[in-house]
């Protein structure tokens, strides 16, 4: 089960659904191999899983085994017989029947969803331009569409907590991969990396908020901000 060398460009692509890359669809691009992430926060959501978009037949095929525990025959050809073959190494990540139908329906209103994802990350980056700490991680939302609204604050940590404690969904997307304990043995400092990775946080992000909703938090995040200021009484 070998994937073509040929060409050498694969990508993964788990937020950029929607998107567009040199004014291509990602995804689209002639010889690229694409992955994407349905998860329940990105652009175009299954609840769980994922799809690959391959660059050959060939390529497809070897995904289809390498999603069913390296079994050659599809479900339905597995049906019509009394045996399967199985040639190489293989994993159980079929993505289920109910998981697909969400899929599908996200699938038929993503225009929409995606013109309330630009739409919302404007309201955002309009009110976080006079919230004084914060500093907008930027996106090109006229070629992006969006699937979080990160910042930029110091005291994170003290932040994220007073406005998860006010009930505001924010996160952080993501801690930095090479201070994890998997990847200790290729460690190397990152400065700049781990200085972002501290001030890093996620303000609550999806097609169902209102600009007032983006109004609320950038008010609770701006009280929060203040709160910590040196000037602050």
């Amino acid at each position: 089960m070998e994937f073509s060398r040929t060409s050498p460009f694969s990508v993964s692509a788990a937020t950029r659904f929607g998107s567009r890359c040199a004014g291509i669809l990602v995804g689209a691009q002639p010889g690229v191999l694409t992955c994407f992430s349905f998860g329940p926060i990105k652009n175009l959501t299954c609840g769980q899983g994922g799809g690959v978009v391959p660059r050959t037949a060939a390529e497809a095929d070897a995904l289809r085994s390498l999603r069913a525990l390296g079994i050659t025959q599809s479900q339905h050809q597995r049906a019509a017989t009394t045996s399967y073959t199985v040639e190489g190494f293989g994993l159980r990540a079929t993505m289920s029947a109910l998981n697909a139908a969400v899929g599908v329906v996200q699938l038929q209103q993503f225009e929409a969803v995606a013109a309330k994802r630009k739409d919302l990350w404007r309201a955002y980056a309009s009110r976080l331009r006079t919230c004084a700490g914060a500093s907008l991680v930027d996106v090109d939302v006229d070629r992006t569409v969006p699937f979080n609204c990160v910042v930029h604050v110091d005291d994170r940590d003290r932040v994220f907590t007073e406005l998860r404690e006010l009930g505001i969904g924010v996160g952080v997307h993501y801690p930095p991969n090479h201070i994890q304990p998997a990847f200790e043995r290729w460690y190397r400092p990152l400065p700049i990396t781990e200085q972002s990775g501290q001030q890093l946080m996620s303000l609550p992000f999806h097609p169902a908020m209102t600009e007032e909703d983006a109004r609320y938090v950038c008010l609770a995040l701006a009280r929060a901000l203040r709160k910590g200021s040196p000037c602050a009484s």
